[in-house]
């Protein structure tokens, strides 16, 4: 039996046409359940047991550093950019700049343009609910594989020599954040319920930064990611079947669940901060 993450990347992966990386994300994630369910039980624990401060802010800042991707899909399109700058006669310019479309469709929502509000802010704002306050931030509540995640993250979507890395890498990170926010967001509602004295419209306000990445948003970003890849390869005459699909995904999932198992061992000591609707 899938676990319920897995069942919600499969949906978002199905709704795309059948092509070599829906075939690679539907075989990275199968041969990866394990991990899955690791990744699951973090959530699961984070959400039902009682935490203290310290482990709180570790879990909180070392989770937000396997997310806010926009600075990575931005680079990707800098890079794209530069590319274009360059005019090469054995290029396609014009599948360029629809690689460069779509990626922009990505960060658009992630940066809030055209109204919307920038993604980060609503993630400091709920981290500060269950925090207390902002020292969550600070980079010693990063656990090392959480580090690890950072680095390689941006390294393959910055500085990678091979741009299809780096926009592979897009795809199985928008695909699979659809999975999680989609798990996590009942069991967020749930906490904050139940430890925290606020109005159900605060409540919404603080986890806004979960609940706007449910339903299509996530969904077209995947879409979008894929569209973005393919429009590369196409300008570059790159055949994406002769990449190992499943290995690159693959080895994203396991550095994500790397992050989760780590969070999973944390002693979960002292009580739990329980702010009353005057605290914020």
């Amino acid at each position: 039996m899938l676990s319920p993450i897995h069942t919600k990347i499969i949906e978002a992966v199905t709704a795309a046409p059948k092509n070599a990386l829906t075939s690679g994300l539907t075989r990275a994630f199968e041969r990866h359940e394990s991990s899955l369910q690791h990744i699951s039980a973090a959530f699961q624990r984070f959400t039902s047991e009682p935490w203290g401060p310290e482990a709180t802010r570790t879990f909180v800042h070392s989770w937000s550093l396997t997310n806010h991707s926009a600075a990575c899909v931005s680079g990707i399109a800098n890079r794209i950019s530069l590319e274009l700058r360059a005019n090469r006669p054995d290029v396609d310019r014009g599948r360029l700049v629809d690689a460069l479309v779509s990626l922009h469709r990505i960060s658009d929502e992630d940066l809030g343009v055209g109204g919307g509000i920038l993604h980060a802010d609503l993630f400091y704002q709920m981290a500060e609910l269950l925090c207390g306050d902002d020292a969550w931030m600070s980079r010693r509540y990063a656990t090392p594989a959480a580090a690890a995640f950072r680095t390689y993250k941006h390294h393959m979507g910055l500085k990678h020599p091979d741009i299809v890395h780096a926009l592979l890498s897009t795809v199985v990170h928008e695909v699979y954040t659809h999975g999680e926010v989609e798990l996590i967001l009942p069991m967020f509602r749930e906490m904050v319920a139940r430890r925290f004295a606020i109005e159900e419209r605060q409540a919404r306000r603080r986890l806004a930064w979960i609940s706007v990445h449910c339903g299509g948003t996530e969904r077209d970003h995947f879409l979008h990611a894929v569209d973005a890849t393919g429009h590369y390869a196409a300008a570059h005459g790159i055949e994406l079947e002769d990449y190992d699909l499943t290995g690159i995904f693959g080895e994203y999932i396991e550095k994500k669940a790397a992050v989760m198992r780590g969070l999973l061992d944390i002693p979960a000591q002292g009580e739990p901060l329980r702010a009353s609707a005057g605290d914020i």
